[in-house]
């Protein structure tokens, strides 16, 4: 029989990992894995999805507190003090998958800017760059990778190490966040190993995963865009 300290270690999540608790990501995940699923549901469901996941991602977001506001309130003109983010934003979706997650972003971030990054894993398990849209000018403060489906987790390592690299010619290095809708166990170790100072943002871990090849969301690009 394992000891409690033991079952602790087990669940106990690195620092940086940032499970999702609303009832509504599992369920829309799981609307998600029914086979028979039309592209347009999927789709849809994503981006539902993505945007509960967004809202914990965001909620740090610095903002300014003294923007004046006009308003008029029965009948009379007043002037108010309101709330603005004041950070300068940018997400790159990892294609294909990331493509389903942008629209989301987008609508909660409506001012942010949007890259694309492109990354396949090879037949030897490694994580080719075969797209690259990053401006040569770093503009922002913070970027959000957008990755719906962590399996190995390399990909999202790879994107990672790219934008580092990319960051460090600004001011000041970018602040780097992932967001994904679903992970296994193992990505989520090698991110941690990786980058232990990037926070993830998942909808949820797939701990008891019998075989971890994808967490169970099929195909994400041909699901997406109806190419199965």
């Amino acid at each position: 029989m394992s000891s409690p300290a033991s079952k602790k270690a087990k669940t106990e999540k690195p620092k940086n990992i940032h499970v999702s608790a609303h009832s509504l990501v599992s369920h829309k995940v799981t609307e998600m894995r029914k086979t028979g699923l039309s592209a347009r549901d999927y789709r849809q469901l994503m981006k539902e999805t993505t945007t509960l996941v967004m809202v914990e991602a965001t909620h740090h977001l610095k903002h300014s507190n003294k923007i004046p506001i006009n308003t008029d309130e029965e009948g009379q003109k007043q002037c108010r003090k309101g709330s603005s983010i004041s950070e300068r934003l940018a997400i790159v979706p990892l294609s294909r998958g990331g493509l389903g997650m942008t629209d989301a972003a987008m609508e909660m971030l409506p001012t942010t800017q949007v890259w694309h990054l492109g990354i396949e894993i090879s037949p030897k398990h490694e994580p080719d760059e075969y797209y690259n849209r990053l401006p040569e000018t770093v503009a922002v403060e913070r970027v959000f990778i957008l990755d719906p489906m962590l399996v190995s987790g390399r990909a999202a390592v790879r994107a990672i190490d790219i934008l580092q690299v990319w960051g460090a010619g600004g001011k000041k290095p970018v602040q780097i966040e992932l967001v994904a809708l679903v992970a296994t166990p193992e990505a989520i170790k090698l991110l941690s190993e990786k980058h232990p100072e990037i926070k993830v943002y998942v909808g949820m871990i797939d701990e008891d995963e019998e075989e971890p090849i994808m967490p169970s969301l099929g195909d994400v690009g041909h699901r997406l865009f109806n190419t199965c």
